[in-house]
């Protein structure tokens, strides 16, 4: 079964972090690594399931089975990404990207979504869309971004 890697960023806890760790670790959470800084509660894991959507589904429900008074915000990675991004979750060069972004190797890349300061950011599911009609990234990749924005 593969084995997926996601991290669910999550709110204060009504625990200390202690009680917090021991009810995640001895539930179901037991492949999450918990992190805290400036209280921010992330849970990174490696999880088996058959697909990225019942790996962070499964995981969503074990962190609400903990009972730790926490709620799941969102899930990293999200949909935002920048050219770095691109280039890395695609698998290509940050060159190959920029022809991209700049129509010089394939016509039709998205545009943005938003900028941050002067940096243009992406719908990581639009990038992945495109690219996978070029046969740049497969068709899991597609659904993987999916996924992520949907849950």
């Amino acid at each position: 079964m593969p084995s997926h890697n996601f991290t669910l960023l999550l709110s204060q806890p009504n625990v200390d972090e202690e009680t917090a760790a021991d009810h995640l670790y001895g539930g179901s959470c037991d492949d999450a690594l918990l992190s805290v800084s400036g209280g921010v509660y992330e849970l990174e894991f490696d999880r088996e399931a058959p697909s990225l959507k019942g790996a962070i589904t499964s995981a969503i429900r074990d962190v609400r089975r903990a009972n730790i008074g926490s709620r799941v915000l969102r899930v990293v990675p999200d949909d935002l990404a920048n050219a770095n991004t691109i280039a890395e979750r695609s698998g290509k060069t940050r060159q190959a990207v920029a022809l991209w972004v700049r129509g010089e190797r394939g016509d039709g890349f998205p545009p943005p979504k938003t900028k941050v300061g002067a940096s243009p950011v992406w719908s990581w599911l639009t990038v992945a869309q495109w690219l996978a009609a070029r046969s740049e990234v497969t068709t899991k990749t597609v659904e993987d971004a999916a996924t992520i924005l949907e849950v």
